[in-house]
């Protein structure tokens, strides 16, 4: 399965994955840093890919779309390096696991769990 990383993960997190033998695409080294969410939307829409951001604003998408999301919370007071293994563990993790449904999120501990979409009063 192809990987999207958001352009909020740091590109050592790219090489790494790339350097796993895993298809990744980073939107920085796309050259679509500042890339409007809807875009990104239209393409989740679309693709089967594995998205991952840090972005909450992606905890909504619809259920048809063919992407599947996963939305780091790992805190960013962690050191990049501890942050970069624990996003790389819990991808090749996730992708051998292959669990069902379309919206994860990642915790510090490494788990990604599927993540209950919040009704919005």
């Amino acid at each position: 399965m192809k990987l999207l990383l958001d352009e909020n993960f740091p590109l050592p997190l790219y090489h790494k994955l790339r350097a796993a033998g895993l298809d990744v695409e980073h939107i920085i080294v796309l050259g679509q840093r500042g890339l409007p969410d809807a875009i990104i939307r239209q393409r989740l829409a679309s693709e089967r890919l594995l998205f991952l951001t840090q972005d909450t604003e992606f905890a909504d998408i619809p259920e048809e779309f063919l992407a599947t999301v996963i939305i780091s919370r790992v805190s960013q007071n962690l050191p990049i390096q501890r942050r970069v293994e624990i996003w790389a563990k819990a991808i090749e993790d996730f992708l051998t696991r292959k669990p069902t449904g379309k919206l994860f999120e990642l915790l510090d501990s490494g788990e990604v769990a599927a993540c209950v979409k919040r009704e919005v009063n």
